[in-house]
């Protein structure tokens, strides 16, 4: 008891001192006490939850900590070849682990990948097709009896926690939440022991967090509305709203706090920070990127990562810890907003030289960056091109774990953990993933080809029909024939070779009929 008694003081000793003698320092320092500040926080946490004289009884298994940026491009990192972004955290992470160059979103656009990620599952495959983000007041998407990577952990004793942004639905109504009373079935109704977060995006509303099943700070006897759209929509019925350049440090805070708190067991967190999804506002800690704040905000996110490690590293987690980062879809590269149009004219490459970006159908749209940690298993300063999509980390965390896929569960979910842990890259784990685009068009990539779905699209199923209006209007002005191009001698999608092999197009065509008929992709 006295030496956990004497790092506890240490430890506050140490933060006081080094909070003082930052205050003189400039931004980057400035940076820099965030990170040791929340540390020590951390470390004082885990000396509170864990008793005096008591050991955690480890499991075998490791905790395990996705982080799904917003919006964060291949292009964007350090470590995928951005040399004026600073990602010093990201960039250890990569060195410390493993850096995939083929990693694929299922989708383009924000829930149909969330909804991926969690279920295994092509969203596609769900009660609608549309390809785009669920409304901010839509139900939850997933059936609460569908086999989720939270419920598949928990099942198998980890804690379980999902931090930061959902926008997989709340409620049961269809176009209309209560936010006022409790918000079930959520997240903790899939498997989740802890919701800390956004509904949506910040600019949606309500603008205050929900924990777990409850928004904070509603005005007793008041009901919750969300008025106006985008940047002027605003929420009556609560004390106030929450400051946007301050979501990131919020949340993370809680990530931090939570693992000092739940590390005595296996655990599992799923941190989904809104960065760099728009409104852009970095906290203004982070200044002086020369991208300007669309730059900060990703300085941001890479520090968020790094108070994530620290903590492990304050706790002794790191060597018993999976970590994996990756992103929702590609960057953003709306010439419509300044704030990315003045990142882009100073010469950031969001998506590196791949074409196009979120909503589209191109390589720059599916194609995101994917690190993973895991020390004594995954081996250091490695890359990988093995060809994965981010509905494979349900079955490869059923694989970790020891667990069999039920029939009718993760059925788009490839075992990856081979790609994760090889010393030599062996064969392809995966043959091919079919991707589904913002306007709903279709894309299969198999081996080093990708074909786009132009001619006789499916049919739109949608809870929207204005949704369904506006995808037939961007297919009437859309080439009318499927493409074909050769990604390992174009990766930039720049020449359709569609003529010259057609055989070939014609096989694929038929392969991606095949695999959205059938019941599932996976093995």
């Amino acid at each position: 008891m006295m030496d956990r008694c004497k790092a506890k003081n240490r430890t506050r000793r140490l933060s006081s001192g080094f909070l003082h003698r930052a205050r003189c320092r400039s931004n980057f320092d400035t940076i820099a006490t965030m990170r040791f500040f929340a540390l020590c926080v951390s470390l004082v946490l885990a000396l509170f939850s864990v008793g005096c004289g008591q050991s955690a009884d480890r499991s075998s298994r490791p905790n395990i900590i996705v982080v799904l940026a917003d919006d964060v491009g291949w292009g964007s990192l350090g470590s995928y070849g951005e040399p004026r972004i600073q990602t010093p955290n990201l960039d250890r992470l990569a060195r410390e682990g493993r850096r995939f160059t083929q990693a694929y979103a299922p989708s383009s656009a924000c829930s149909p990948t969330r909804y991926g990620v969690m279920t295994g599952r092509y969203f596609w495959r769900s009660k609608v097709n549309d390809g785009m983000v669920l409304s901010s007041n839509a139900p939850l998407h997933i059936e609460t009896d569908r086999l989720t990577i939270a419920s598949l952990l928990k099942d198998q004793g980890y804690r379980t926690a999902a931090i930061g942004k959902w926008h997989l639905g709340l409620g049961s109504e269809e176009g209309r939440t209560d936010w006022a009373s409790k918000l079930v079935p959520g997240p903790r109704s899939i498997g989740f022991d802890y919701f800390f977060g956004l509904s949506a995006n910040p600019r949606n509303g309500p603008h205050s967090f929900i924990e777990n099943e409850e928004l904070m700070g509603k005005l007793p006897g008041r009901p919750v509305s969300i008025s106006g759209f985008g940047a002027h929509a605003k929420t009556s019925g609560i004390v106030a709203p929450f400051k946007t350049d301050e979501i990131m440090q919020n949340i993370t805070k809680r990530v931090t706090t939570w693992i000092a708190e739940n590390h005595a067991d296996p655990f599992f967190v799923y941190f989904a920070p809104n960065a760099v999804h728009t409104p852009i506002a970095p906290n203004r800690a982070f200044t002086g990127s020369p991208y300007g704040k669309y730059g900060d905000f990703i300085h941001e996110v890479d520090a968020s990562v790094g108070q994530i490690l620290a903590t492990l590293d304050a706790l002794d987690l790191a060597k018993d810890t999976l970590v994996i980062f990756t992103s929702d879809n590609g960057g953003d590269i709306n010439r419509g907003s300044p704030v990315h149009m003045q990142a882009m004219d100073s010469g950031l490459k969001p998506n590196g030289d791949l074409r196009g970006g979120k909503l589209h159908v191109w390589e720059g749209g599916f194609r995101v960056p994917f690190i993973v940690r895991w020390p004594g298993q995954v081996p250091e300063d490695s890359v990988s091109e093995q060809i994965l999509s981010l509905t494979d980390l349900l079955a490869t965390f059923a694989q970790i774990t020891d667990v069999p896929l039920p029939d009718g569960a993760a059925e788009d979910s490839f075992d990856m953990l081979a790609a994760f842990t090889e010393s030599t890259q062996g064969p392809p784990l995966r043959n091919r993933i079919v991707l589904q685009a913002g306007d709903a068009t279709f894309a299969i990539r198999e081996a080093d080809w990708k074909l786009v779905e132009r001619a006789d699209p499916p049919d739109i199923r949608t809870a929207r029909p204005k949704r369904a209006e506006r995808i037939a209007n961007m297919r009437a002005n859309a080439p009318q024939q499927d493409q074909l191009f050769f990604l390992a001698k174009d990766p930039s999608e720049e020449n359709d070779v569609g003529e010259l092999f057609p055989e070939r197009a014609a096989r694929m065509r038929e392969r991606l009929a095949l695999d959205r008929s059938a019941s599932q992709t996976r093995p």
